[in-house]
């Protein structure tokens, strides 16, 4: 590796910094559903490390970042420091990962420590959600197959019939191209129209453009050129279908992690709480 090669390695590193920087303040701020971190970094840049004079402005800005930071470790969207706190306790009494409760997402009430099982998608709402995903899967996993594939289709303009071409041979549509075990390939060209006709499925018409264009020494620069265009469109769909099954993925998650937890039948109360004693229906 020579020097120059080193040089571009290093500042294509460089110009990645950032982006990954970008990309960390990102989920950051997903994670923690505020800007307060943001913000903090950009006062710490301008205004430098010296602490904040004022004791009462101080201390909520250490509240917000110690809130923050149990938002982004524990997922759990806490409203306040002191709701945090309760929920640490009432976890630790009851056995319960805080992972769990962030999974839950919003069927879970921070504030009350309890399932909202009001909140619960419906059975036909959740069986949408189900097609949704097995479709999304098969539609990723073929896209993903088909960016595999050095084949590219085109048209016939005459006849307007579809078919599929590399660089050295060209078959139907239609048998599949895994089924079909004839493709025309650019070495059968000396033979009669008829024959390859008869084999391969074309016609002959077909046939005799399909061997003025094989041969030709633009094909190779153009095959390579539209199966670039179709991969990038590939890739696209392969990336839609997949973000799609990841989204469906968390949104089924979700409703799982709740209802495992609701079927615990844990109780809200904090340690060492009282119970509530109701007197209103108490007779004097």
């Amino acid at each position: 590796m020579d020097f120059a090669t080193i040089t571009q390695f290093g500042g294509a590193l460089a110009a990645l910094i950032p982006l990954v920087l970008i990309v960390g303040f990102a989920v950051v701020i997903w994670r923690t559903v505020s800007l307060h971190t943001l913000l903090r970094r950009l006062w710490l840049l301008v205004h430098g490390s010296e602490e904040i004079s004022d004791p009462k402005i101080r201390a909520y800005v250490d509240e917000q970042t110690n809130l923050m930071s149990f938002r982004m470790f524990s997922g759990v969207q806490a409203a306040s420091l002191e709701e945090a706190h309760q929920l640490i306790a009432w976890a630790q009494l009851h056995r319960v990962d805080l992972r769990q409760i962030a999974a839950c997402g919003r069927y879970f009430d921070t504030g009350l420590r309890q399932v909202r099982k009001q909140d619960f998608p419906s059975r036909p709402y959740l069986f949408a959600q189900i097609a949704v995903f097995a479709v999304s899967l098969v539609g990723s996993m073929v896209f993903a197959w088909l960016l595999l594939i050095p084949q590219v289709p085109f048209t016939f303009k005459a006849s307007e019939r579809t078919f599929l071409a590399t660089e050295f041979s060209a078959q139907t549509l239609w048998p599949p191209f895994f089924f079909n075990r004839n493709p025309l390939k650019k070495s059968d060209c000396d033979q009669p129209l008829a024959t390859n006709a008869a084999r391969t499925s074309f016609t002959e018409a077909e046939v005799k453009t399909l061997c003025e264009l094989l041969p030709a020494d633009e094909w190779p620069e153009h095959l390579a050129s539209k199966l670039k265009e179709q991969r990038w469109s590939l890739i696209v769909c392969t990336l839609f279908f997949l973000a799609l099954l990841g989204y469906v993925a968390v949104v089924v998650n979700k409703v799982i992690a709740a209802k495992d937890l609701l079927a615990r039948g844990l109780t809200p109360a904090l340690p060492g709480a009282q119970a509530e004693l109701d007197f209103s229906s108490a007779k004097d």
